[in-house]
This record gives structure tokens, C-alpha cells and sequence, in this order.
């Protein structure tokens, strides 16, 4: 991803944010994923004026991470919940996020804008 970034010319700012998002969703997907019948997990990338488009499915259970409670950083670090950093993460760097239920598998697909 790093050398797709940088071939396409787009900004290390750009660049950063598409590594992040796209190493948070598939670490998702290898630490919480149940369900798996292959246990596989595609990406594509779509490069499109001033925005980069990811999209990742799974044949996992079904899970909509916009669904997931969103994350509070208030709370003092030995409170808070192991999980949810990352989908926090994803959500503070992507422009949308598209979720959908497609047959036996699950579509995300994620906009970074730059």
C-alpha cells in the first residue's frame, strides 16, 4: 500500500492515513472475526480524484462497524474498554464509511479524501 501510495503521487499525509485505516480493518478482522468459512479477507483500492476509495470483505459473521459504540477518549486509560480504538481511529480519518451485507460476507468500503 505504501508503494501504491507513493507511485500515484499522493500526499504522505494521504498516504498515512490509507496504511492506518487499512492495517486497523484487517486487524480487526484477524483478532475479532468469527464465523469465517475460509477465513479470507479481500482488498481493492480505487484511486479517484482527491480521494481514495478501500474496500475490504470478509466472509465473517456479520458485523457493522459503524454500529460499534463510539469510543471515549474522556474516560481515564485504566478504565477504559480493550477494544474500540481502532473503528475510532478508521472513523476519524475516512470521509464515509459504507457497510453492506452481501450474500455470506461483509463489504466495507471506506472514502479518504485529500
Amino acid at each position: 500500500m505504501e508503494r501504491f501510495c507513493s507511485e500515484n503521487g499522493l500526499p504522505n499525509s494521504t498516504g498515512f492515513k490509507v496504511r492506518l485505516v487499512l492495517e486497523e480493518l484487517v486487524l480487526n478482522l484477524i483478532d475479532h472475526a468469527v464465523g469465517s468459512v475460509t477465513d479470507q479477507i479481500s482488498v481493492a483500492v480505487d484511486l479517484q480524484p482527491g480521494r481514495v476509495v478501500l474496500e475490504v470483505e470478509d466472509d465473517g459473521a456479520p458485523f457493522d462497524p459503524r454500529s460499534a459504540p463510539a469510543f471515549d477518549k474522556a474516560r481515564p486509560f485504566d478504565e477504559r474498554e480493550p477494544r474500540g480504538m481502532g473503528i475510532h481511529l478508521v472513523r476519524s480519518v475516512t470521509e464515509s464509511i459504507i457497510y453492506e451485507r452481501a450474500g455470506n460476507h461483509n463489504r466495507l468500503q471506506v472514502v479518504i479524501t485529500y
